[in-house]
């Protein structure tokens, strides 16, 4: 896949997306800008992450005849574990509690399988044994099909050892219905999910028979705690219940993680037996030496489980060497060899593995010697890498850079090949791109030539060895122009905050203000101190004034009232929301009128906006502020999320990845972001497609397609199946049924009229506002 150039392709993308939403007239202003996003100040370099190998131990079958049942060794398989599952199992069969801190794909899992496996097949019985928890319903889905593998491998060691399987292409559930059928023997371990995945009736027979695992997350697990559904559950677990097992135990922080902690502690004085408990984790590991960590580690599970967990039980992972590493780094002089060779990408496992630069990159970037003991590195930036290759070897960093991507896409060549054989890897990584929202432009207060303009997220910026004040700066969404946000206190400009409650000016009505029913006489008589808080725009006095006494015919007639003495008039509610000028100086003092020691000069507007004087678009008090103005950067994190899984696929697809291959992950907190994701990426695609096919509908007719043959055109642009949008299909697929087809064509139609209304969506502007069709009206010129 060759992962570096495919990240090139993403951020480059991501980082057209978000130029997309500049929209800055003042050059001093968006030159500062297009510098930073050059200078990848809200895409930092990506950090590279090597997986190291994890130290081989015994099989299962090493372990002692008596702690180990042998039924155990048929399930889990005769393999060499890792030294920390191992060590984990030691514990777990002699009755202790553990927790694993290990990296990714260490097979933490199994350290409390085999534990609990092995217990449940020396004492059989009936009733809830042990409850695992998890933080999510996919690594409960993805569990219950690991425990169906070891199902598996039982019931193949019942088979006679002539017989020999006919059908290899079934689900892992039609192989266990087929095997049991063959051998006539079940698992001797029952195991269920209990979630709000299951049905009521899935649920009712779990009740009923009580599995001797459940396998299920906190909140259902509170559920069965507290429902009286569940009471026979929890019969259940106070007669029978051994081991409580938490996975990824580093989510439960904070709020959540003190109401797992309490949950623990009801369930252990529920329950009639000892309870067992067992965390792993792969991310709980803080600073210090291997001491330290552990106890670190065991004050956390103490607090969660309320055991006296001692650093013993905290079991870490050990790491080893998969290169030819004999315990020196290769020399300089080895290394500028290796460097001005030509790296092959058809060498074969051995070539790789002598290879020096490969044992560099093991044991100088992906591990470090902690007193006799490997431990895995820190992240490193490619650039970091590269420094430290070019300090060793004394080769340009140039070079060294150019090598280190080669080694990385030898790497990635050498572990595909191999996967198709046995699983086995060496050195895989992966990268880590952090990404910041792109922030808030901000400015001294002087004229436009002589401001000073900062992204950096402070109140003041040195000058002169002075703190100066800045202040944030906002963007017409139509005109580009830039609103200085501030508030007028005692005859002061000072710096408001767009995004502070207490910044926020307060909404004044028509209705605070109307005329009394009684003396006809309007309540209160506004003034322009009734505005504090609001906007400058900068006036040069060789630019045109924003705002002329004559532009006043341009606004609504609903901002005018009509009197007999004075004639048409503009209400006392709108009169102070017209732009005012204003006069300053670089101390922020400010009057209405012009003095000397006010050179400087501005637009004062009000805030909330009413009216645009840089685009002439008028709005209401109902509009949101954010739909007027907007910051330096546009995007959320949905809009953020979307585009970047976007430009995932698409980047698959262009460098012709397999298509189950084109898929990506994207985690969120709760579940409730986890959908408004989900829409947000359905929606976007929804659109996306739907405009594309409106563009090249449009394109195949130069004369330009009127609304009585758009929807057709669109319709088999988009060569919709019908199956995809009627609940009636008709019986042969070769020929559609003519009602749905004329109702999708409708339907389809009333979407583009929509579509092409003027939106909302500042992210994704329709085919009008980004002009990729014109809009025209027949016999209207």
């Amino acid at each position: 896949m060759q992962a570096l150039t495919t990240h090139q392709h993403i951020i480059s993308d991501y980082k057209n997306f978000l130029k997309s939403f500049i929209n800055i007239s003042d050059e001093r202003i968006k030159k500062k800008v297009e510098e930073e996003l050059n200078r990848n100040s809200y895409l930092p370099e990506p950090l590279i992450q090597f997986n190291p190998a994890y130290k081989k131990g015994e099989s299962l079958a090493d372990f002692p005849p008596n702690k180990i049942h042998p039924d155990l060794i048929k399930i889990i398989g005769s393999f060499n574990l890792y030294h920390h599952q191992v060590e984990a199992i030691k514990k777990g069969v002699n009755g202790k509690g553990f927790i694993v801190t290990s990296g990714t794909g260490s097979g933490k899992s199994l350290t409390f399988l085999a534990t609990i496996f092995n217990d449940i097949l020396h004492n059989p019985g009936n009733g809830i044994r042990a409850i695992i928890v998890y933080p999510m319903n996919a690594l409960i889905n993805s569990q219950e099909e690991e425990i169906k593998k070891y199902e598996i491998n039982y019931l193949k060691s019942k088979i006679p050892a002539n017989y020999l399987l006919q059908n290899t292409n079934l689900s892992l559930d039609e192989q266990i219905l087929e095997l049991k059928e063959i051998t006539k023997t079940s698992f001797p371990i029952t195991y269920r999910k209990y979630t709000g995945q299951e049905s009521n009736e899935q649920k009712s027979e779990i009740r009923e028979q009580a599995p001797d695992i459940i396998l299920t997350n906190y909140m259902m697990l509170e559920l069965i705690m507290t429902r009286y559904d569940e009471r026979e559950l929890r019969k259940s677990i106070s007669r029978n219940l051994k081991y409580l097992a938490f996975d990824e135990l580093h989510t439960y922080r904070g709020r959540q993680g003190a109401d797992v902690s309490m949950l623990i502690r009801r369930i252990k004085n529920y329950a009639g037996n000892q309870i067992i408990t067992i965390g792993t984790s792969a991310t709980m590991s803080s600073e210090g030496d291997a001491i330290e960590k552990k106890k670190a580690v065991a004050d956390v599970a103490n607090i969660i489980f309320d055991c006296n967990y001692s650093p013993s039980q905290i079991i870490g992972e050990q790491l080893e060497t998969s290169t030819g590493f004999t315990g020196t780094i290769p020399s300089a002089e080895i290394l500028i060899k290796a460097i001005n060779e030509t790296i092959s990408l058809t060498r074969n496992v051995s070539d790789f593995i002598d290879n020096p630069l490969i044992i560099w990159l093991e044991s100088r970037i992906a591990l470090s010697n902690v007193n006799g003991f490997f431990e895995r590195n820190q992240p490193m930036t490619l650039s970091q890498i590269a420094e430290l290759l070019s300090k060793d070897s004394g080769e340009l960093i140039t070079k060294c850079i150019e090598t280190i991507q080669k080694l990385l896409i030898w790497i990635e060549q050498i572990n595909a090949n191999i996967a198709k054989q046995f699983r086995k890897s060496y050195l895989p990584f992966k990268l880590h791109q952090f990404i910041s929202q792109t922030g808030t432009v901000k400015v001294t207060l002087d004229d436009k030539q002589n401001r000073l303009i900062t992204l950096d997220d402070e109140l003041y910026i040195k000058s002169n060895k002075k703190d100066i004040p800045l202040y944030p700066v906002l963007f017409s969404r139509y005109s580009g122009a830039d609103f200085i946000c501030v508030k007028l206190i005692n005859n002061q400009i000072l710096p408001r905050d767009p995004d502070n409650q207490d910044d926020q000016p307060q909404k004044i009505t028509q209705e605070d203000i109307k005329a009394d029913k009684d003396t006809g006489k309007q309540k209160r008589i506004l003034d322009i101190d009734d505005f504090p808080y609001g906007y400058l725009i900068l006036q040069e006095d060789d630019e045109e004034d924003i705002w002329q006494s004559s532009d006043i015919d341009y606004l609504p007639g609903s901002w005018f009232t009509n009197t007999k003495k004075f004639g048409q008039q503009i209400k006392n509610f709108y009169e102070h929301r017209l732009p005012r000028l204003l006069y300053f100086n670089q101390n922020r003092t400010y009057s209405w009128q012009q003095t000397e020691k006010l050179p400087l000069k501005a637009w004062y507007i009000p805030a909330y906006l009413l009216f645009d004087p840089t685009s002439g678009i008028i709005f209401d008090l109902k509009t949101n502020e954010n739909t007027k103005l907007t910051r330096l950067g546009n995007e959320g994190r949905s809009s953020a999320t979307t585009i970047l899984g976007a430009n995932i696929l698409k980047t698959l697809h262009k460098k012709n990845t397999l298509p189950e291959n084109q898929k990506f992950l994207s985690f969120t907190d709760n579940r409730q972001d986890a959908s408004l994701q989900a829409g947000h990426f359905n929606d976007f695609f929804t659109i996306a497609r739907l405009r594309s096919a409106i563009y090249n509908s449009v394109k195949k007719f130069p004369q330009g397609l009127g609304c009585d043959k758009i929807g057709l055109e669109v319709y088999k642009e988009l060569n919709l199946q019908e199956k995809e949008y009627a609940r009636y299909t008709s019986t042969n697929p070769a020929w559609p049924d003519e009602k749905n087809i004329k109702a999708i064509q409708k339907y389809i139609l009333i979407r583009i009229l929509y579509d092409l209304k003027l939106g909302w969506r500042y992210t994704t502007p329709n085919l009008e506002q980004t002009a990729l069709v014109e809009i025209g009206y027949n016999r209207l010129d």
